[in-house]
């Protein structure tokens, strides 16, 4: 584990509020991407309002995301970090 960050959570519908959570570190066959810029879409927003089905709080919006490999777990190529991607699942 390495720090931690803040992120927005929603903590009931239509409540935000800024969190700090820990930093962890990538399982074997994952990376951990340093978010430079996140983008909100509908889903987000019928996150926060609590309409989205199947919802589990609390859940911090936006899955859209841009930014480099900081930390890759076991098997993974270190020759990729600080490459930037794009994550649209």
């Amino acid at each position: 584990m390495k720090g931690t960050y803040k992120a927005v959570e929603v903590s009931a519908p239509g409540n935000l509020r800024v969190v700090e959570r820990s930093i962890p570190d990538p399982g074997p066959g994952q990376v951990r991407i340093g978010v430079e810029a996140c983008g909100i879409c509908h889903t987000d927003a019928a996150t926060v309002t609590g309409v989205y089905p199947g919802l589990k709080l609390p859940r911090v919006p936006g899955h859209e995301v841009v930014g480099r490999i900081e930390a890759m777990g076991i098997r993974g190529s270190n020759d990729r970090r600080s490459t930037r991607y794009r994550v649209h699942p």
